[in-house]
């Protein structure tokens, strides 16, 4: 898979080249309908993908009809694709390599840093000089400047925190975690919660926590015990040090223990149904599982900080995906015209109002609505989630991160399996990470 996606971007970069010299044209019907909008009048017309759940569409729809209202020059339309951000990022690099590609996407922040560096999105620089920039978080607008220029739009900040069961902590005579990060549970206390909240068997088993090795999901745990995957430099591999083999293995201990489901038991019913249907307890996950965990009306759920590791200092990681203009548009002005809306007042109300996109990414929207965001949690639990920006971290995202992560899984599905032991898999993982990040 991973040198088809190679070979798909060599050839997106000559089909991207061939077109600047040559000035073909996308032979497609709607392309022409693109091309005759700016000369006849008509309406230019943008094509705009997206990977998305079903939850998450009205919101995005909501934000393509205001702005196709807001103004009579452009128009969008909105794709939704199925699948996963690896199917997304595989669909649009061959749509760029067809030399069809769409105006407007918004991408998953883990594969920024390879469609930067391959020249397969715009600078939107020259566009954007009229956005005054400090009426947004730093944090989020800065995260896709490189070397002066900007290649995206923030969509919202994404965080991390864990979703657990109400009544089977009740049930279980647990006491609910503190909603203060300063207060976080340690990895004991998680460890002993998970233990008392794991009941049954078979079909009928209810799970403590769900232990998920990817690092996307993971990171924390290593951030806050004094590790990580690799360095913030992204020059070498830290999964092989002391304390993120700490970590890995006290996770493998849950699943030995049978606190967690297994990789295999997941086949059956995805951890997310396992929380729905309400036979997991705990679940370490992010905001964008708030559409469809808010429609939870069998039992009584809430969200709490991560344990805390070693060191005493809370973590958890932070996703900032991008609006981007996909290399190959011909309407990028009119793209970035649409892009500026997108983060504007009214785009980012109608974010909040579906309850998706994480914490805006314009100051006021997120001061103003507050006590409108993450319902239904109480206003101490919706306080986790903004707080959790305070103690968060962008992952070290490299141009070849995939490969760093199927490097990874490999190792970490047999751990997960216990099929291998979690400090041997680190000490025999960290040189193959050192040699991928060396061939960056």
């Amino acid at each position: 898979m991973r040198k088809w996606l190679a070979i798909m971007l060599a050839t997106a970069i000559v089909a991207a080249l061939a077109a600047c010299s040559g000035g073909g044209g996308n032979p497609g019907k709607s392309d022409e309908t693109s091309d005759s909008g700016s000369d006849t009048g008509e309406k230019v017309k943008l094509r705009m993908s997206i990977v998305a759940g079903t939850d998450e569409m009205p919101a995005w729809q909501g934000i393509v009809d205001a702005f196709n209202q807001s103004q009579s020059r452009i128009e969008i339309q909105l794709e939704r694709l199925p699948g996963g951000w690896n199917e997304y990022t595989q669909k649009m690099t061959a749509q760029i390599a067809s030399g069809n590609p769409p105006d407007i996407g918004r991408m998953a922040v883990a594969s920024m840093p390879m469609f930067i560096s391959k020249g397969l999105v715009e600078d939107l620089t020259p566009y954007m000089s009229d956005l005054d920039l400090d009426q947004y978080y730093e944090s989020a607008m800065g995260q896709y400047m490189v070397d002066g220029k900007m290649y995206g739009m923030p969509v919202g900040i994404y965080t991390m925190a864990m979703y657990y069961n109400k009544d089977l902590f009740e049930k279980a005579g647990v006491p609910l975690p503190p909603t203060d990060w300063n207060e976080a549970w340690t990895f004991e206390e998680l460890r002993e919660a998970a233990a008392k909240l794991t009941n049954g068997t078979g079909a009928n088993k209810e799970y403590g926590i769900f232990v998920d090795f990817n690092p996307e999901r993971s990171i924390q745990y290593l951030w806050s015990n004094g590790g990580g995957f690799i360095s913030e430099d992204k020059r070498e591999s830290l999964i092989q040090s002391e304390p993120s083999k700490e970590v890995l293995a006290f996770l493998q201990d849950m699943i030995r223990n049978g606190y967690s489901p297994t990789p295999a038991e997941t086949q059956t019913m995805p951890v997310d149904q396992l929380f729905l249907t309400g036979k997991l307890a705990m679940l370490v996950d992010g905001q964008w599982m708030m559409p469809a965990f808010s429609k939870i009306e069998n039992f009584n759920w809430g969200v709490a900080p991560i344990a805390v590791g070693a060191t005493g200092v809370p973590a958890t990681p932070n996703f900032v995906d991008a609006y981007i203009i996909f290399k190959g548009s011909k309407h990028v002005e009119e793209a970035a015209e649409a892009l500026k809306f997108f983060v504007s007042e009214e785009a980012e109300n109608i974010l909040v109002d579906n309850n998706i996109g994480g914490i805006p990414v314009l100051k006021s929207v997120a001061e103003a609505r507050k006590a409108d965001m993450f319902n239904p949690l109480p206003p101490e639990e919706k306080e986790v989630w903004f707080q959790s920006v305070e103690f968060s971290r962008p992952l070290p995202f490299t141009t070849n991160w995939n490969e760093l992560l199927d490097t990874a899984m490999k190792k970490f599905d047999l751990v997960a399996l216990n099929e291998l032991d979690a400090e041997q898999a680190a000490d025999e993982l960290g040189p193959e990470l050192n040699m991928l990040l060396q061939g960056q």
